[in-house]
């Protein structure tokens, strides 16, 4: 699904009435410090969390499109938010540091979006603070069913002698939109080279490598009302989504086309 846009949001303060967007950090108990791009000046009405391998930059397009004031996580290890020493990058995990910077950035339990590997952790983090969250939204995602970006992460990644470098790199193993990945997550060391910004493709040896976890099956059944968005042509499959009908009584799925206004246009309801 097509997430990111050609601009970056430093870029978008060219456009006509452009939102404010504005980066910031929290520095959090379990160490290091979790960072957030904030879109327009208000209380985010919602927290945006990315797929595995990607940053709150992927959110770019839908947030220009959705129009409300908004916060797109860094999850950790990712973006501009640190990284953990040990590697261990497990939905729950994440959990604690995810509460922390969500009741620091959009009090209130605004509902919480994720995609992908953060569909995951939206749900360890709903389901361990239930308070600190509002509705939760699953994107293309459930567990078990490994996203796009878990199908290319964790894996130990070459440097590179530039962004084309690593976008063919990327395009070679099945990416999407290899190149605007390849721009927004790589960064040039001391020495010339590049490498990705997150922490997965240089993974300590011992760090967990498996990051999907379908024991999260049992925390999703017994969160209240859940919403489910699958894309047409998205990485779901249809037995996933039929186990979510089930399993999930309390649940709402919804069909949308594969583009960011849809999404954008299923999300706005969720920011009143």
């Amino acid at each position: 699904m097509p997430l990111t846009t050609s601009a970056t949001a430093e870029e978008f303060a060219d456009l006509v009435n452009a939102p404010v967007i504005q980066r910031r950090w929290v520095t959090v108990a379990t160490g290091g410090h979790v960072g957030g791009v904030f879109w327009h000046t208000r209380k985010p009405a919602l927290v945006l969390l990315h797929d595995a391998g990607s940053s709150a930059r992927a959110w770019d397009e839908v947030l220009l499109a959705l129009d409300r004031p908004a916060v797109a996580l860094d999850l950790p290890g990712h973006g501009r938010s640190s990284r953990r020493g040990r590697g261990d990058y497990r939905p729950r995990r994440l959990a604690a540091a995810l509460e922390e910077t969500v009741r620091s950035f959009a009090p209130g339990g605004v509902p919480v979006v994720g995609l992908g590997y953060g569909a995951l952790a939206a749900i360890a983090l709903k389901a361990k603070f239930p308070h600190s969250a509002g509705r939760l939204v699953l994107v293309d995602a459930l567990p078990g069913a490994l996203s796009p970006g878990l199908r290319l992460w964790p894996t130990p990644s070459p440097v590179f002698a530039g962004r084309e470098e690593a976008a063919t790199w990327l395009d070679g193993r099945g990416a999407a939109d290899a190149a605007r990945t390849a721009e927004l997550e790589t960064e040039q060391a001391a020495d010339g080279t590049w490498a990705w910004r997150h922490h997965l493709g240089s993974l300590p040896p011992d760090a967990p490598t498996v990051l999907d976890d379908e024991t999260l099956w049992q925390q999703l059944a017994s969160l209240p009302a859940p919403l489910l968005i699958r894309t047409d042509g998205g990485p779901l499959d249809t037995a996933s989504v039929a186990r979510f009908g089930a399993d999930v009584p309390d649940g709402e799925i919804v069909t949308i086309e594969a583009t960011p206004s849809a999404l954008a246009d299923t999300l706005r309801p969720l920011t009143h």
